[in-house]
């Protein structure tokens, strides 16, 4: 194996001086604890290629990232002896308003593609948490989606196309810049969701959307998660076409209210009903119908948001966290007559761990997202084997009930009590298959993906 030194003189040969980082500047680009022998700032497909083919040659492990909002997913790593940056891979490939496509470099942030775009009227149907540093090639690999994916689909329904690089270095292209393609199994899929263990997504294709002139929002609160199940219910039955439709418990909805600048009233939930299309009337009269249906579901209040309060309300909600300090993220997913269930479940839990928690759930998709945080008092010997506990209790909950529940993010101590990505059942071997053909020396993000690939 190099040293370190020579590992160094090597990146710094291929990439510049400037783009090599090492030794305590490196240190911030740990991954659960594990500090990387250097990074890595490619910037282009090239010296991506580059990289890679040296690490098969020396058997490096590599990390790629993006912005570094999701690296809190995925297991403990094996090994970090690169971390790979996209930050500099960005911008615009190609565009096609009249063919409603777009292709873009994988670092791109998609606060700067959606810029390019909104210029024609058109943006790509994603609102991942942290949506203003969140690059493409990130959304990709941890296939992050907001409230929106109710109307538009997720990343992977959202991806037409795709450039990646190998294990080995070799650049290989899929899919076709075309909303249209021939039939046939679709090998973009299996980069989405990989947690970049198959390969590093580069470049990627995107089908595109008009951007809804006129949306607003119906937000009602309710005295108990039934009256959401019942209401939802009655939505989802109706000819209404929602973008969104939000599902938090009060101490989720108390927090995004006040980030939103709105009155909120104690120990209410909140479903939030996100309408949007081209007239103003249009917009109104779908949101005069929920309005009705809440009134007969007997919840008498419930209000519109426009215009920046509607935008600030749905930022608070995709980006919401609870406080800066211990803090665990789990993501469920169950069958929708499971949602009310599956969010008192998880108060229950809360409660008996000693836990805060704040349920944010995309109550029409069957996705809920638990933020748990320690009480003010809770010291680390309590709040981990806690955390751990509270997870394994609702893991067993959502499998009982044919869903499953990931953590999205948590500290590795709590990584060490329990596992991030829950049973694998027939599954695993599945999903070992592609690994070894794609990434047979296990390069790519070892230990970090669903049973350790």
């Amino acid at each position: 194996m190099l040293s370190d030194d020579a590992l160094v003189q090597r990146l710094k040969d291929l990439l510049g001086q400037e783009h090599v980082l090492a030794g305590p500047s490196a240190s911030s680009y740990a991954v659960d604890g594990a500090a990387p022998r250097a990074v890595v700032v490619p910037g282009s497909v090239e010296q991506v290629s580059a990289i890679m083919a040296l690490a098969s040659a020396e058997a490096l492990k590599v990390v790629p990232r993006g912005s570094g909002t999701k690296m809190a997913l995925g297991g403990i790593p094996e090994r970090v002896d690169l971390v790979l940056v996209l930050s500099r891979l960005s911008g615009l490939v190609d565009y096609e308003p009249g063919d409603m496509t777009a292709t873009f470099r994988a670092g791109t942030r998609l606060k700067e593609a959606q810029a390019v775009l909104g210029r024609h009227g058109q943006f790509i149907a994603l609102d991942p948490a942290y949506a203003d540093l969140a690059t493409l090639g990130g959304i990709l690999a941890t296939n992050s989606s907001g409230p929106r994916r109710l109307r538009y689909g997720a990343s992977r329904d959202l991806l037409i196309a795709s450039r990646v690089v190998h294990a080995d270095g070799k650049v290989t292209k899929g899919g076709a810049k075309v909303v249209k393609n021939v039939a046939g199994y679709d090998v973009n899929k299996l980069y989405i969701g990989s947690l970049g263990t198959l390969g590093i997504i580069v470049e990627a294709t995107f089908r595109l959307h008009p951007v809804p002139p006129v949306e607003k929002t119906c937000l009602a609160p309710l005295d108990s998660i039934d009256v959401a199940k019942a209401v939802v219910a009655r939505i989802l039955d109706s000819p209404l076409v929602p973008s969104a439709v939000e599902l938090l418990n009060p101490e989720a909805a108390r927090r995004v209210a006040e980030h939103a600048g709105l009155p909120w009233p104690p120990d209410r939930y909140g479903l939030a009903v996100a309408i949007g299309s081209v007239r103003s009337e249009a917009v109104d009269a779908q949101l005069e119908a929920v309005r009705r249906l809440c009134r007969e579901t007997d919840i008498p209040e419930a209000h519109v948001l426009d215009g920046s309060v509607h935008h600030d309300f749905w930022r608070a909600t995709q980006d919401f966290a609870l406080g800066d300090g211990r803090r665990v993220v789990l993501k469920a997913s169950v069958l929708l007559s499971q949602v009310a269930e599956a969010v008192k479940r998880g108060e229950e839990v809360a409660t008996q761990h000693g836990l805060v928690l704040g349920v944010v759930s995309e109550a029409a998709s069957g996705i809920i997202r638990y933020h748990l945080a320690a009480r003010d008092a809770a010291s680390p010997e309590h709040f981990e084997p806690g955390v751990a506990e509270a997870v394994t209790r609702l893991r067993a909950f959502t499998q009982e009930v044919e869903g499953n529940l990931i953590i999205l993010e948590a500290p590795p101590e709590i990584k060490r009590r329990v596992d991030v990505w829950g049973l694998l059942g027939t599954a695993g071997p599945l999903m070992q298959r592609p690994k070894a053909e794609f990434d047979p020396q296990r390069l790519l993000n070892p230990g970090r993906f669903v049973g350790g690939i």
